[in-house]
């Protein structure tokens, strides 16, 4: 794990070169913080937390469910295990 800290202008550069339809989700929460709470940390910062929130398992179901097609959303296997979706 790299302790390297970006710093924000670098963050948002990186956020610029993402396509509008990945950052959607982003725009959208920021509207619903806003509307809530009456400000909001900004897309950049909600992507930058979203990064720094994700676990290794997490990315990994996710992978399994898009790219693998797994379709059992459902099953939820503990932290340090796998996803088997083979029928025995």
């Amino acid at each position: 794990m790299t302790t390297e800290i970006k710093s924000p202008d670098a963050v948002e550069e990186l956020v610029k070169a993402l396509p509008p339809h990945l950052t959607e989700n982003f725009e959208k929460a920021h509207r619903q913080i806003q509307e809530y709470y009456g400000l909001s940390p900004g897309v950049t910062a909600l992507i930058r937390l979203w990064l720094a929130c994700a676990t290794s398992t997490r990315i990994r179901m996710e992978f399994e469910h898009a790219v693998l097609d797994i379709t059992k959303r459902g099953l939820n296997p503990h932290e340090e295990d796998y996803f088997d979706d083979r029928t025995t």
